[in-house]
């Protein structure tokens, strides 16, 4: 290692440092929020499952 100037870490661990540390700066913490729309998105992917449905047996008591 290079002991230089009383750093006992390398120039390559220095570097490996301050990258991390200038990431961290870019990084936010994510919000566990409660994802609104998700009733929403199922209660129309039901009522899209009975349309479809009606519409193919529907047609088969016509006969």
């Amino acid at each position: 290692m290079n002991k230089k100037n009383g750093q006992s870490s390398t120039l390559l661990e220095q570097d490996i440092r301050a990258r991390f540390d200038e990431e961290k700066k870019l990084v936010t913490n994510a919000h566990k929020q409660k994802n609104h729309g998700k009733a929403t998105m199922v209660t129309i992917s039901i009522i899209l499952a009975i349309i479809v449905l009606s519409g193919i047996i529907y047609p088969l008591f016509q006969l």
